[in-house]
């Protein structure tokens, strides 16, 4: 990695997806509601998993995602995330590498096993997702190799991460060095009770080392707790560059204060929303490392994220250059 140069560094939580067909009787015998979103411990996640057959598992995680997508649309680029030591960390290895994206885990010390959703999908298309955090959540300074971050141009944040003291303490020191070097930071919200966690610390983050700025309507205002257009007016003293997405409304970019709307685009069948964030994030960076204006950078994460959610998954299927 030392003489290897990359586009973008993206920093997340490294989580395994494992998807899987199932019964309305089986998703009741392991009494999970339909159509939740839970966190669930080690124990649980071994029993569920005994229970779905031919799974699809993929490489996940916010950041990760975005990565891909980065990636299919022709940047160039490597991810940083704590994996644990078993098949499952080696599977998550393996997948992102195929895929393009340089990742090499440096500190296998962690007892936690790998993270997981396990997403479950019965008969009418509705998704369960169970979520076990593992070994994800002790993403620390021991992580990873600097290199990484000083052979980038830029460093892509997910919010997710400030859940963990230590991934806490390890984002800080990941944005002084890129600082250091004369690297941009991008930082996604990721989750709108994320923010309401750590609004203080996103507040601090953004204030001192944030220039690129990802957030949905819902994410932003709770940021600043106040309505939308008060609260895009205030993200814009303190980032350069942003894009607030609006679903079915398109979103909002703006540019040294200079502020754009962009039209949504128009889908026929809307299969599932997974990953539209994580891909509009991806088609916006790749226009805003290869210098396109501020309009096109939204146009191309508008463009992502629509083909995005015409499949299940948070990962394209075709090649992003076609969408160019």
């Amino acid at each position: 990695m030392k003489n290897s140069k990359v586009e973008i560094c993206f920093i997340g939580n490294a989580i395994v997806d494992i998807l899987s067909k199932i019964s309305n009787e089986t998703l009741n015998k392991l009494q999970i509601p339909k159509g939740s979103m839970q966190l669930v411990d080690e124990e649980s996640s071994d029993k569920i998993l005994k229970y779905i057959q031919d799974p699809s598992i993929i490489s996940g995680g916010s950041a990760a995602n975005t990565a891909v997508g980065f990636k299919s649309f022709g940047g160039t680029c490597s991810f940083i995330g704590q994996i644990g030591n078993d098949k499952f960390g080696d599977l998550f290895s393996k997948d992102l590498n195929n895929s393009g994206i340089y990742f090499k885990y440096k500190n296998f010390q962690s007892t936690e096993k790998t993270s997981k959703s396990i997403i479950l999908v019965t008969p009418d298309a509705e998704r369960s997702m169970n979520t076990f955090l593992g070994a994800s959540v002790r993403f620390n300074i021991n992580s990873f190799d600097e290199q990484f971050i000083i052979n980038s141009s830029m460093i892509y944040i997910e919010g997710y991460l400030f859940d963990q003291p230590e991934a806490k303490e390890a984002i800080y020191h990941c944005c002084n060095l890129a600082k250091s070097q004369k690297k941009k930071v991008a930082l996604s919200l990721s989750d709108l009770f994320c923010v309401d966690r750590h609004r203080i610390d996103f507040l601090n983050l953004i204030e001192n080392y944030v220039d690129i700025i990802f957030a949905n309507e819902h994410e932003i205002k709770s940021l600043y707790q106040s309505d939308l257009i008060q609260s895009i007016n205030t993200i814009k003293n303190n980032v350069d560059f942003g894009a607030i997405t609006l679903g079915s409304k398109g979103s909002i970019v703006f540019e040294n204060k200079a502020e754009h709307s962009i039209d949504p685009i128009f889908i026929e069948e809307l299969v599932d929303t997974t990953g539209a964030g994580d891909l509009f994030a991806a088609g916006f960076l790749f226009g805003f490392i290869n210098k396109h204006s501020i309009e096109k950078c939204g146009h191309l994460g508008n463009k992502a994220a629509s083909e995005i959610i015409k499949h299940i998954g948070a990962r394209p299927k075709i090649s992003l250059k076609a969408i160019l």
